[in-house]
């Protein structure tokens, strides 16, 4: 396999044209400092550029059991992004799945067929008596689940692009996804966690306290594999944000903005204040929180899904309105009258 994947990245080394990555990094930098753009900033700009060749596809299942196919996986972006010409940020990451930080309090894992091409998550405990045992345990080890095995990913990325002087220089090493917080605490207790607001809020915030600590732990731990490569900067997604972490909101869809400001947001900003500012990522219906959200000095974007189920002017107002950079899919209907021609990433 060595073999192999040296012939894929010999082919993207000579495919990177280390003139188009510098002006199209300044551009990001400057579109982050809110200088405005023609149309908003869409990262399927192309300057020139020709039609990618050959590239090996591969499964999500086959990649978690080899590195040097999940290498090769998360090149495949960034190699048509290389050949396009195209404003991605070419970026690669540990893919092991949203439950790679719950992982470390030894949930069972739960895979998808493989023809299915799915990341594997985690099951849920579903018992609140599991619960008072991780919370008598304090934080777990590091190496547990899928967290050891995405630090050593890390290190075989790192060791296998050393020989590829513009490789090295383009591709950011993102973090894993780690999902935030309250995310995490679901996919671990489950729905049942929703009742739990209610009946001992108490032991709620207790284990989204253990989960943060966590959570901190394991960044710092990254870190030191995988030092920033910028002090302002970071990539996630194929793109360029201020800060050094990306959050998970997906399950405030279910909660009153009263419940995301008590049991929610003092925890996202333990973490983005850790890390030197950062970003949210949120699917669904946000807009009931986002005020609360961006009413913050460490949140530097957010990344957010379905604009069609989101009052949009709301969302734009919260968001650009308060300085931060918004990161969506356009909609025509719901986006129309507004102004986008800066603080505004459009899919």
């Amino acid at each position: 396999m060595a073999t192999e994947v040296t012939r894929w990245l010999d082919k993207l080394e000579n495919a990177v044209d280390l003139d188009w990555e510098h002006r199209k990094l300044e551009l990001w930098k400057r579109f982050l400092d809110f200088k405005p753009t023609k149309s908003g900033f869409k990262i399927s700009t192309r300057d020139g550029g020709s039609q990618p060749g050959e590239w090996p596809k591969v499964l999500v299942n086959d990649a978690i059991n080899d590195m040097g196919k999940m290498l090769l996986q998360q090149l495949a972006p960034v190699y048509t992004a290389t050949c396009l010409r195209t404003l991605d940020i070419p970026n690669i990451r540990c893919n092991y799945g949203t439950g790679i930080l719950a992982s470390l309090f030894g949930p069972e894992l739960f895979w998808m067929d493989a023809a299915l091409d799915t990341l594997p998550t985690v099951k849920p405990f579903g018992d609140e008596a599991v619960i008072d045992k991780l919370l008598n345990a304090g934080v777990p080890s590091l190496q547990t689940g899928f967290g050891g095995k995405a630090f050593e990913t890390a290190e075989y990325f790192k060791e296998a692009l050393a020989p590829y002087p513009k490789l090295r220089e383009i591709i950011w090493i993102y973090h894993p996804d780690l999902q935030g917080p309250v995310d995490i605490m679901e996919l671990l207790w489950g729905s049942e966690m929703y009742v739990a607001f209610y009946s001992c809020p108490d032991k709620i915030k207790a284990f989204l306290d253990l989960i943060t600590r966590t959570y901190i732990e394991y960044m710092k731990a990254w870190l030191r594999v995988v030092p920033e490569k910028d002090p302002v900067y970071f990539a996630h997604w194929a793109r360029l944000l201020k800060g050094h972490i990306m959050l998970r909101d997906d399950s405030i869809v279910n909660l009153s903005p009263e419940m995301y400001k008590e049991f929610v947001k003092p925890y996202d900003e333990r973490l983005l204040r850790e890390f030197g500012t950062g970003a949210i990522h949120s699917c669904g219906h946000i807009d009931h929180c986002v005020g609360i959200m961006t009413d913050s000095t460490v949140l530097t974007a957010l990344n957010m899904s379905q604009p069609e189920l989101n009052d949009m002017k709301k969302i734009h107002k919260a968001v650009v309105g308060k300085g931060k950079i918004l990161d969506c899919p356009y909609n025509e209907a719901k986006m129309k009258g507004l102004k986008l021609d800066k603080g505004v990433l459009l899919k």
